[in-house]
Order: C-alpha cells, then sequence, then structure tokens
C-alpha cells in the first residue's frame, strides 16, 4: 500500500492543493484510534484488511466507493505499458531489478514494488516515461486484472491455496491466462509449469539448466555468465545467492525484450543495492557475527535461501525462522518437514511459533510440532520467554522481548545469523541492527 500513496502523492499533490487531495489512515500515517476524516471520498483496502476490521465495518456503513489495492494499482498504471512481474517466489528482486534497470537507462518509468529499494529508499516512485513497473500477485489472483504488455514468470508452484479451490492446476491455469494475455512473455523454463508453456507459446525463455533458452545463466569458478546468441556477458550483483543471479537473467531477457541492450543492463544491475528483507545484511558486527534479514517463507524460498547462506562459507550459521500463516503452514507441512530435515548437522536452525495472517490458529498445526517431525537435532524449536502478551489473532505482542534474549543465548561461536520469514520476526531482526 506504501508503493501506491507514494506514488498518488508525488503524482497528485503536485497538481492540487493540499486542502483538495488528503491521504488518511495510510501505512504512512496510520496511529492506533486515530479518527477516521469524515471527508472521505474514496477507500482503498488490501486483502491484509479482514471483513470484521472494524475501520472497514464504518466504512461499508458510510456507503462508501471501496477499491481493492489491484484495483487502485491498475487505475494508476492504465495509461502506461504495465510491465507486470509475477511468480510464486522472486517476483519482488524481479520488479525491484527491473524498475532499477529502467531508471538507470533514463527511461523514467513509474514503479510499485512490494519492498524497499536500497538505492533509492522507496518501494513506489512516479515517472513520466512510457513504462509502470509493478508486481502481479497471485496470492489473491489480483494478478489477473493486469493488462501487461510485457509479463515476466519466475515459478509456478503450490501456494495460497485457500485462494484456488481446485489447487494447483487452478494455479496454472491462471498463469497460463495470464501470460496469454501479454505482448512479451518472459519466463523461467527451470519450472517445469513454464517449460511446458513455453513449448506450446512464444516466449523469450531463460534458464540455469538448458543450454537452449534464449537466456542461460551458468557459473564459472565463482563468476556469473549470461549466454545470448553464441555471446558471453559476465555478470557481477550485489545480492547474495544463486537464485538472485537468476532473477537477474529473467530481467535482463525482460529488458532486452524492450531494446535494452544486454550490455546497458548488466552495468545497471552491477550498481543495484538490493531490496529490504531480501538477503539484506544489517549488522556486519553485531558481537562479530553478520547478521541478515529475509522475507523467505516457502519451503523453496528457504532452500534457496539456505543454499545462499552456505555459500558465504559460515564457520557456524544460526538460522532463525518464523513460519507465515497457518493455512500455508499446513499446506505444506511435508515440504518444509523435507526442506529442514536436509539442514546441515553443523549448524543450527531454530524455528519460531507460526506468524498467524488473515486467519486463526489452527489446532495441531503449530511449530514444536514440526520440529518433533523434523526431527533432527540441529533443529530446535524457539520458545518464547516468560510474560506472553499476545493480539487478539494470537501473534506475540512483545516479540523481541521474548524471543531475542533465547536467539542471543545460541550465539556462541557463531559468525553468521539468518532471521527469516515474512511476518512480525522483522522486529526481532530489527533489534540485532
Amino acid at each position: 500500500m506504501t508503493a501506491l500513496i507514494r506514488i498518488l502523492e508525488e503524482r497528485y499533490k503536485q497538481e492540487l492543493n493540499s486542502s483538495d487531495f488528503h491521504i488518511s489512515k495510510s501505512d504512512l500515517s496510520y496511529s492506533q484510534n486515530e479518527p477516521l476524516s469524515e471527508d472521505i471520498d474514496l477507500v482503498v483496502r488490501s486483502t491484509a484488511i479482514a471483513e470484521s476490521d472494524p475501520d472497514y465495518i464504518s466504512l461499508k456503513a458510510r456507503e462508501l466507493k471501496i477499491w481493492h489495492r489491484s484495483d487502485m494499482l491498475n487505475f494508476l498504471s492504465v495509461s502506461y505499458k504495465q510491465l507486470v512481474v509475477s511468480g510464486t517466489h522472486g517476483k519482488t528482486t524481479c520488479t525491484a531489478m527491473l524498475a532499477h534497470l529502467l531508471v538507470a537507462a533514463k527511461l523514467d518509468p513509474c514503479f510499485a514494488v512490494g519492498g524497499i529499494l536500497s538505492n533509492y529508499n522507496t518501494n513506489g516512485r512516479h515517472g513520466n516515461g512510457e513504462y509502470f513497473v509493478l508486481e502481479g500477485d497471485e496470492s489473491d489472483k489480483s494478478f489477473m486484472k493486469t493488462t501487461p504488455y510485457l509479463a515476466l514468470v519466475t515459478c509456478v508452484e503450490p501456494d495460497h491455496l485457500e485462494n484456488y479451490p481446485n489447487g494447483f492446476p487452478e494455479i496454472q491455469e491462471c498463469f497460463t491466462k495470464f501470460l496469454n494475455s501479454a505482448q512479451h512473455s518472459i519466463v523461467c523454463i527451470d519450472d517445469i509449469t513454464l517449460e511446458n508453456y513455453s513449448q506450446k507459446n512464444q516466449v523469450i525463455a531463460y534458464s540455469s539448466l538448458n543450454k537452449k533458452a534464449d537466456f542461460f545463466i551458468d557459473f564459472l569458478d565463482g563468476q556469473a555468465y549470461i549466454h545470448h546468441e553464441n555471446k558471453s556477458y559476465p555478470l557481477n550483483i550485489a545480492m547474495q545467492g544463486k537464485h538472485n543471479y537468476i532473477n537477474a537473467c529473467g530481467v535482463i531477457a525482460a529488458a532486452y525484450a524492450l531494446g535494452i541492450s544486454i550490455e546497458t543492463s548488466v552495468q545497471a544491475l552491477s550498481d543495484f543495492r538490493g531490496i529490504q528483507r531480501r538477503f539484506e545484511l544489517i549488522n556486519s558486527n553485531y558481537h562479530g557475527i553478520k547478521v541478515y534479514d529475509d522475507y523467505a517463507h516457502h519451503p523453496s524460498e528457504v532452500k534457496a535461501l539456505l543454499a545462499g547462506a552456505l555459500s558465504l562459507n559460515p564457520r557456524r550459521l544460526v538460522f532463525v525462522y518464523q513460519p507465515h500463516h497457518p493455512e500455508r503452514t499446513k499446506q505444506l507441512w511435508k515440504e518444509f518437514v523435507q526442506e529442514f530435515q536436509n539442514f546441515p548437522q553443523e549448524h543450527l536452525c531454530l524455528i519460531a511459533d507460526i506468524y498467524v495472517a488473515r486467519s486463526k490458529h489452527i489446532e495441531g498445526i503449530n511449530s514444536s510440532r514440526l520440529v518433533e517431525e523434523i526431527a533432527r537435532p540441529q533443529v530446535r524449536y524457539l520458545s518464547p520467554s516468560t510474560n506472553i502478551m499476545t493480539t487478539s489473532q494470537g501473534n506475540y505482542a512483545n516479540i523481541v522481548d521474548l524471543l531475542k534474549p533465547n536467539i542471543d543465548a545460541v550465539l556462541e561461536d557463531a559468525d553468521y545469523l539468518f532471521i527469516v520469514g515474512a511476518g512480525d520476526i522483522a522486529k526481532v531482526a530489527k533489534a540485532f541492527k
């Protein structure tokens, strides 16, 4: 939501008097119990706002026009060529990279990204160029509302199944329709669904496995190379992890479809400083320990992040993970068990209690039981300290006080600490800055 607010403010506050245009109760200005303005014309609601939210109930009773955030995003981008990035993983990173690349190429894009770009310290920007770079959110199917000039899809995996009654086949069908609606389709054929799509449709394919892809990335003696039409281009980015280099390959392919040379793209991405909460180094010396913060919350994301963490050659890694959303944890239980059973025995993984988002706790679905089923001594349940206070959804109201002391207690001999998850574990990460 903050990206949309920033774009609105940049676009319209320059044109209208502040008395004529005002944003209230936003992610930027909200404070608890702040009274709702009486002169509201339009309400924009994200999926995270429940039907039972008191403010939402009050606004509905006033019969105000209520838009979903995806409707506002489409309203802001309808007059531009939409460059829409979607996929189960990697869309925020790819969207941010593509936005930065277009800025570096002096194309003056608008962008709305699901994370803060370190180069600009913002996630939203109004531009006067022809392109609007945005994330297509598959979690609530809102990516189906977009009208992409270019669609970039990173991967298609089961997730957010509560919004797809017919399961994974329905997810695949939605992505097929999304790609079919674009003039340019960029897909990663490391993914089996996208590989199958590429065999039946005209796409620009990128891969780290298939050398026949239009854009192929590989690694030789620690150096990444992009291969295209019998030419090779060395690629260096600030973000760690093979998965981020594959993301960069997809962005270079997308930029190429827009007429931007590979040389320009490689140079632009070398200056990309990353995104907050995406393999972000937040403290290089916490009592001699490097501390990283990351948003990973799906088994595949955890696997990719752990591979990136291990590529740093840690002496002893402490990996703190908070599962996100009881429904997801239930749906992907076996996958989580499998990934954490493979956690290296010389390192330590701590699994915190599940963060509740847009739902309620589910009986029998909890981190203590998950750790029991993983059944590895190097994977432990991160129990909270005493004096537990909870929110109405059952999350910890004082999570830093409850978890940080127990993390500190196991950091002896550690040289890397990763704090991982999409929930309020981010508050704990900030305490290690």
